[in-house]
């Protein structure tokens, strides 16, 4: 355990920003402290985490260091941890499809994802709470491509660690935080295609070619026998980690939502399109944004969420990531405890902001079901 300090920048245009950071302790007390403003002008200030434990506070402060450098902002200089800044992705300037379609998980629920736990079929990774990315390495020169498969940049720092795996040209499948990039899966490696392979042997491609290369590269934790996917599960919990994914080892790769693959979030969390407030809550007074999912071929509103201070309003039309305890079941339930904590999707497309991912209060919708 030890104190910690960052010091971050965002330029653009006109706008140069800086934000500092600091995780400090007072005995076995500790606090998470911020300030931001442009830079050469009086900086606001806000305490984010005060006496607390040394865990709470430091999942404090990666929160809100992944917060912001998922913004775009930059590390000026860091001390006292091993917290850092080494990536940026870029978002799409012309949605240009890349011709790579990225697989996505089927949500099911904790209960669900244990009853796999014995079958040997199944393989369990850490479910990790930062942004897809696939990168493509060709002729020498490297492509990101995000969630939606559209092409994106990638910074020089994320291609020289790449540089170190052991294949002149690859497309590799993963997950980038403000601290690493993830990796789980290959999909082409030196011209060979192996999306028709079972993931088992693809992931054996994967670790022989990236595992160790660098500091900043990950080949993710993969359990496979019984005991130690239960005692992985565990560790989840007690890491706070986002989840855990399920991956089936002996299915090929199949772009889009292909229900091969399960994730299972020990957080509920959904993406939503801001919309316009109810007349009834425009002059509420509140710093909030109304938001709206789509529910067949309507835009169905879903309530008010207030925005902290530390964040900009979302303006209309974007889409916002909210975490909720649950939904109130039936045609006009709402969210309940519902928090905006910053994130801004640009890798979501607004089919996906659908009624479909909402978790239901279990009590009431059971009962429903009864009385069907």
């Amino acid at each position: 355990m030890q104190t910690e300090r960052t010091e971050l920048y965002f330029q653009q245009g006109s706008s140069d920003k800086v934000y500092h950071l600091q995780l400090e302790s007072v005995g076995s007390i500790w606090s998470v402290k911020a300030q931001w403003g442009r830079r050469g002008a009086t900086l606001q200030s806000d305490v984010k985490a005060n006496d607390v434990s040394y865990e709470e506070a430091k999942r404090v402060y990666d929160r809100v260091f992944r917060e912001k450098t998922g913004k775009g902002y930059k590390v000026a200089q860091s001390s006292g941890g091993a917290t850092s800044a080494p990536f940026s992705v870029g978002t799409p300037s012309t949605k240009e499809f890349s011709g790579h379609a990225p697989e996505l998980l089927t949500p099911i629920d904790e209960p669900e994802a244990l009853q796999l736990v014995s079958n040997s079929s199944w393989w369990f990774q850490q479910k990790f709470d930062g942004r897809r990315l696939a990168v493509e390495k060709l002729n020498g020169q490297y492509s990101g491509i995000n969630k939606l498969g559209q092409v994106i940049s990638i910074d020089t720092q994320l291609a020289a660690s790449l540089d170190k795996a052991r294949a002149d040209a690859f497309l590799v499948d993963g997950e980038i935080t403000a601290s690493r990039f993830d990796v789980w899966d290959l999909l082409t490696v030196d011209h060979t295609n192996l999306r028709d392979q079972p993931y088992e042997l693809r992931y054996a491609h994967l670790f022989c070619r990236f595992q160790g290369v660098h500091d900043l590269l990950r080949v993710a934790e993969t359990p496979r026998t019984t005991q130690e996917k239960r005692r992985f599960v565990d560790t989840m919990h007690r890491i706070r980690a986002e989840g855990f994914v399920c991956k089936n080892r002996l299915a090929a790769y199949a772009g889009g939502r292909a229900g091969q693959h399960f994730k299972c979030k020990f957080v509920t969390t959904a993406s939503f399109i801001v919309g316009p407030k109810p007349a009834k809550k425009v002059s509420d007074g509140h710093r909030s944004i109304a938001v709206y999912l789509f529910e067949e071929e309507r835009q169905r509103f879903m309530g008010t969420v207030g925005v902290p201070e530390r964040y900009p309003l979302p303006t209309e039309g974007q889409i916002v990531e909210i975490r909720y305890l649950y939904c109130h079941p039936g045609p006009d339930g709402k969210l309940i405890q519902a928090k905006y904590f910053g994130q801004i999707r640009d890798d979501i497309a607004r089919g996906e902001c659908s009624v479909s991912q909402l978790k239901l209060r279990a009590d009431e919708s059971e009962e429903e079901q009864k009385c069907d």
